[in-house]
C-alpha cells in the first residue's frame, strides 16, 4: 500500500506535465491554423473609378474540391460606392447571391464592376453583373444610381434570364438592354427548341423598365426571324417541338405590334397542316388545338394579349 501511495504524487506530476505539453502543442497548432483560416476569409476587392465616383465589389473566394473537380466558391458579395470621398452606399448584395453567385463580365462595361452612364444624364451608374447559375441562365444586373435629391445611391435590379446585349438605338446616350422574355423559356416545348419574344429594358433609378413596344422595327425584325425559323422546321419529323418554339415567340411579337390575329392565323394554318400533332414520343403537350388555347391563355396572363 505504501508503494502505491508513494507513486500517486509522481503520476499526478507526470499527468500535469503531459497536460501542459498538450496545451502548448494545441496553442502552437492554433497559431498555425488561425492565420490559414484568416487568409481563406480574405476579401477580394475590385474597383472602378470615373471622376469623383469609385465603386467597389468585394467578396470572399474559396477553392473547393480537388484536381479536375476543383472549383471556386464565392460568398458575401458587397458593393460600396464612394462619391467625392464620401461613402454613399455600402451594403451586401443579398439574395440570391447569399446562396450562389459568381462574378460575370458585364455586357455594359466588360468588367465585374464598372461605371457607365445608362440614361444619358451625364452621371455614371455603378454596374455589377452576377451569374446565378443554371443552363443558359441567369444573369443578374445590379445598377447603382445617384439620387441627387437625397444624396444617396439607389439600386435597380434586373434578372435578365439568358443575358442581354447593350445597344443605343436612338444615338441619344440612353442604353437599351436587349434580351428576351425569359418567362417563355421552354414554354410548350424544350428549352433549346426555340426562341423567346424580344425584350428591351431601360434603366431607371429604382428599377429597369420594359420598353419593348417603343421599338416596333426591332419587334418586326424579330418576328420575321421567328417566321423564317418556322418555315425551316415545319417539315421535320419532330416538327411539333420546334414549330411551337417558333410560333410562340412569333405570336407574342405580333401581339406587341397589335397584330395578335395574324399570329393566331399562322397557328391555325399549322394546325390544319398537322404540324402540331404528335409525331414522336418527344413531342410535349399541349398539342393540336390544345396548344392554341394554352397559347392564348399564357399571352393574356403575361400581358401580351389584352
Amino acid at each position: 500500500m505504501a508503494t502505491i501511495v508513494s507513486r500517486a504524487p509522481h503520476l499526478k506530476t507526470f499527468g500535469s506535465r503531459v497536460s501542459a505539453a498538450l496545451a502548448v502543442a494545441t496553442l502552437a497548432l492554433a497559431a498555425l491554423v488561425v492565420p490559414a483560416g484568416a487568409a481563406a476569409q480574405e476579401r477580394t476587392v475590385e474597383t472602378a473609378t470615373s471622376g469623383t465616383v469609385t465603386a467597389e465589389l468585394s467578396y470572399i473566394k474559396r477553392g473547393r474540391g480537388r484536381g479536375e473537380f476543383r472549383f471556386d466558391e464565392f460568398r458575401d458579395f458587397r458593393v460600396k460606392v464612394t462619391r467625392a470621398g464620401q461613402v454613399l452606399y455600402d451594403q451586401p448584395v443579398g439574395k440570391p447571391c447569399d446562396e450562389f453567385c459568381t462574378p460575370a463580365e458585364s455586357a455594359l462595361t466588360g468588367e465585374h464592376i464598372g461605371l457607365r452612364d445608362l440614361n444619358g444624364d451625364g452621371e455614371p451608374e455603378a454596374i455589377v453583373d452576377l451569374f446565378t447559375g443554371g443552363t443558359s441562365c441567369c444573369v443578374l444586373v445590379l445598377a447603382y444610381g445617384f439620387d441627387a435629391a437625397a444624396n444617396v445611391y439607389r439600386r435597380a435590379r434586373l434578372d435578365t434570364g439568358g443575358g442581354f446585349v447593350a445597344r443605343d438605338y436612338g444615338g441619344d446616350g440612353v442604353i437599351e438592354l436587349v434580351g428576351d422574355d425569359f418567362r417563355f423559356r421552354g414554354l410548350f416545348t424544350c428549352g433549346a427548341c426555340g426562341s423567346r419574344p424580344l425584350r428591351i429594358w431601360h434603366y431607371g433609378l429604382r428599377r429597369f423598365e420594359v420598353v419593348t413596344p417603343s421599338f416596333p422595327a426591332k419587334i418586326r425584325a424579330h418576328a420575321r426571324r421567328m417566321k423564317r425559323f418556322y418555315e425551316r422546321v415545319r417539315h421535320r419529323r419532330d416538327a411539333p417541338v420546334f414549330v411551337k418554339g417558333a410560333l410562340t415567340p412569333y405570336t407574342a411579337d405580333l401581339c406587341l405590334l397589335g397584330r395578335c390575329g395574324a399570329g393566331f392565323r399562322l397557328v391555325r394554318v399549322a394546325l390544319r397542316r398537322g404540324e402540331l400533332d404528335r409525331r414522336t414520343a418527344f413531342d410535349v403537350s399541349p398539342l393540336g388545338p390544345a396548344y392554341l388555347r394554352a397559347l392564348r391563355r399564357y399571352l393574356r396572363r403575361t400581358g401580351y394579349l389584352g
